[in-house]
């Protein structure tokens, strides 16, 4: 008897030409990962205790529901970074503030290929994100919260999410290669820091669902009407070793710490800011080359300052750690992303 395996199943995304409806072929993999939280109907049930009902509710009532997932850990390649390029870290184009939409497909197959349960996610957002590697590791993306405005599924069983439409198919793994840490650099302000161990840049768009008046009369749930757009924060955390003392080394950090890329003397002088720049190149096995560089900060002014540090303690750690280890945090205004 076929029976359902994980290592079976199919979880596929494509960009929404318009916002909350199913996306037309094609289909793209996220990238290489085993794991997703999917976005199933999580319900605000409303108990009601009144006079007559005793210690035990009387009834309940059925409140808003919300589809809320997430994908822990994504490894990246160099020939799917589209949902990271366009969903997750694209640059303001304009006065458009809007998150691109998507949706996700998820399904589970049986032992014998058949498609058991297929399910979609309509008007997908990515709230919150986080693109990061650490020694030894691949670049990964963790999508830490994705919203959806309603769902529906291949599964006939008399469910009214129930639809016939299925255009997701898939295109298979892409020969392309990773992003490794070990083949990187990193500047901060200009200056080259070779001894970085992590970064972590996270993002969060705030998004708010709204349920307005007006509700999905065929099937009674009380989906989000839309998903609204708040103040975009970006964050980014870098751990540097602190060993050259030389001019242009390592104590470079503590410098910009105290003066923030200071137009005028130490302190005193207006906030410059300044831009930290990732670049990976693509390494190991894998077709093609690649190189994937985030420039986190915008051009450094006077007006509109870019990257600053928020914290950087040049502590002391216990034994027996020979080297001081900075784990550098930083309030950044923009982000742009760049393969080539």
């Amino acid at each position: 008897m076929p029976i359902i395996r994980t290592e079976r199943a199919e979880v596929l995304w494509a960009a929404e030409s318009t916002f909350g409806t199913l996306a037309s072929a094609p289909y793209a993999r996220f990238g290489i990962h085993d794991t997703i939280e999917a976005p199933d109907p999580e319900f605000g049930w409303e108990p009601f205790f009144g006079v007559f009902s005793g210690r035990d509710r009387a009834t309940i009532l059925r409140g808003q529901t919300t589809l809320r997932g997430s994908i822990p850990d994504i490894r990246l390649q160099s020939g799917l970074t589209t949902f990271m390029v366009n969903h997750v870290l694209r640059p303001v184009a304009g006065t458009d503030e809007l998150v691109d939409p998507f949706t996700l497909y998820i399904a589970y197959r049986d032992t014998g290929g058949s498609v058991q349960l297929g399910r979609y996610f309509l008007g997908g957002k990515v709230n919150r994100a986080t693109v990061q590697a650490a020694e030894g590791q691949e670049l990964r993306l963790s999508v830490d919260e994705m919203l959806f405005l309603s769902m529906q599924t291949t599964r006939n069983s008399g469910n009214d999410t129930f639809s016939a439409s299925n255009p997701a198919a898939d295109p298979g793994a892409s020969a392309t290669g990773r992003y490794l840490f070990a083949s990187g650099d990193v500047t901060i302000a200009g200056i080259s820091f070779p001894r970085v161990r992590r970064f972590a840049l996270s993002i969060d768009n705030q998004l708010e669902p709204r349920h307005y008046v007006q509700r999905d009369g065929s099937t009674g749930l009380l989906h989000a009407n839309d998903l609204v757009e708040g103040r975009r924060m970006w964050r980014l955390e870098v751990d540097v070793d602190i060993v050259n003392p030389a001019s242009g080394g390592d104590l470079e950090l503590w410098d910009f710490l105290i003066n923030q890329g200071a137009s005028g003397a130490g302190d005193q002088g207006a906030t410059l800011g300044g831009q930290v720049v990732l670049t990976f190149n693509q390494a190991g096995s894998g077709a093609g080359s690649s190189t994937l560089t985030l420039t986190c900060g915008s051009t450094p002014s006077t007006t509109t300052p870019a990257g600053v540090l928020t914290a950087a303690p040049h502590s002391i750690p216990a034994p027996p750690a020979g080297i001081v280890p900075v784990t550098a945090s930083f309030d950044i205004d923009q982000i742009t992303i760049a393969t080539t």
